[in-house]
């Protein structure tokens, strides 16, 4: 490789390294602190790096919001989860699989999740960032929930919208959270539950 395309390659492979570094203190100090008070220069130095290579690598907090906003929402957890529904031959046990897929996807990036949320309440770009992530999660389970209903499965006069807002309403990270941890009842106990209130809700017996 001429020395040249080595350079240029050592210099992606740095900032590459550099931008996950810094995504990586984002994430840590934006869930222990929260969004509005953790500062760029705060990121930095927890990143060992300067002020500006946060805003020329990853856009500032807002661009960090975004980031890991597209790590939850588009981990691929997100497509493996499609796939195994889509593989499941009843539409029982497509919720079942789609229940597992939550869980999942929360223990993977509930942090995350929450960093969002509690953003949303106060800023305007987290708001928006929060809407994506609500739109692309209703996107895919339109895609699960039409293969239910193409196996048959979804309950008199219940639309594919419809089945839809119900598991949307139930399995937000909020209460599935608020269940297993506030109440105590654990992931397991909640997993079941909430499963068994869409399944009555949506599918027929």
């Amino acid at each position: 490789m001429p020395a040249q395309e080595q350079s240029r390659s050592r210099r992606h492979v740095y900032a590459e390294m550099t931008r996950r570094e810094v995504v990586r203190s984002a994430r840590k100090l934006f869930g222990r602190d929260g969004y509005a008070q953790t500062t760029v220069e705060s990121i930095a130095r927890d990143a060992q790096v300067s002020p500006a290579t946060v805003y020329a690598q990853c856009g500032g907090k807002e661009g960090l919001l975004q980031k890991l906003m597209d790590m939850w929402t588009t981990s691929n957890l997100v497509p493996s989860i499609i796939a195994e529904c889509a593989a499941a031959e009843s539409a029982h046990a497509k919720l079942d699989a789609l229940a597992k897929g939550y869980v999942a996807i929360y223990a993977e990036s509930g942090d995350i999740i929450r960093i969002v949320t509690r953003a949303a309440a106060g800023a305007p770009a987290a708001e928006a960032f929060l809407e994506v992530a609500d739109e692309r999660h209703q996107t895919s389970l339109r895609e699960i929930v039409t293969g239910m209903r193409d196996a048959g499965g979804l309950a008199g006069g219940v639309t594919v919208e419809d089945a839809v807002r119900v598991i949307f309403f139930h399995f937000r990270y909020a209460q599935f959270a608020l269940a297993a941890d506030d109440f105590g009842w654990g992931v397991e106990r909640t997993t079941r539950w909430l499963t068994e209130r869409v399944e009555a809700a949506i599918l027929k017996p």
